[in-house]
């Protein structure tokens, strides 16, 4: 049985990004804090969910933050900020220690080939977003994970097929949900 690190160990997970810059995941500490499991920032589903969640910020509850982090591809996060225009900070967690955390591991070859994620990646082709080259995460799962102020983990979306992201709306609930008082 694994146990889940400590949330200081948590706070202390070192990202870096797009820009090579060091920073960590308590950096970004709110209440609470939203981060978006990308599988690389070259996949397309994964670039047009971070796009229009960056378009819905202020549909979240206030003190809250969001944050998209990969394993890789820094040139394509700078190409995710700088072309498309993406506000929200973009890292990169090499080590994928966010997402040990949050216990969002890879795709299987069939969740990888579905029919479901094939129409997802289609969809961003059509909405004008470009294949980039693949890296060595393009198994792992799309995700999110939402930390509370202290860095417990308060929810987690394991995505099952490519693009597997759920609705803003949805999130928004997720947020609401986690962080409400019991």
């Amino acid at each position: 049985m694994t146990s889940s690190p400590s949330p200081k160990t948590t706070a202390s997970i070192a990202l870096t990004d797009p820009d090579g810059n060091p920073t960590t995941l308590g950096e970004f500490a709110a209440n609470p804090l939203v981060v978006i499991l990308v599988r690389y920032f070259g996949c397309l589903p994964c670039q047009e969910f971070v796009r229009d969640l960056d378009d819905d910020l202020d549909r979240f509850p206030a003190g809250t933050s969001v944050i998209a982090v990969g394993g890789s591809a820094d040139h394509q996060a700078r190409w995710l900020r700088d072309t498309k225009g993406v506000e929200m900070p973009l890292l990169l967690d090499p080590d994928q220690k966010v997402r040990a955390v949050a216990g969002v591991g890879d795709l299987s070859a069939r969740q990888m080939s579905s029919l479901g994620g094939a129409s997802n990646y289609v969809k961003s082709l059509v909405r004008g977003f470009r294949p980039q080259v693949p890296t060595a995460d393009a198994m792992k799962a799309p995700g999110i994970v939402i930390f509370d102020s202290d860095f417990n983990v308060a929810w987690v979306h394991h995505g099952e097929m490519l693009g597997d992201y759920p609705a803003v709306e949805a999130l928004v609930d997720a947020v609401r949900s986690a962080t409400e008082p019991d």
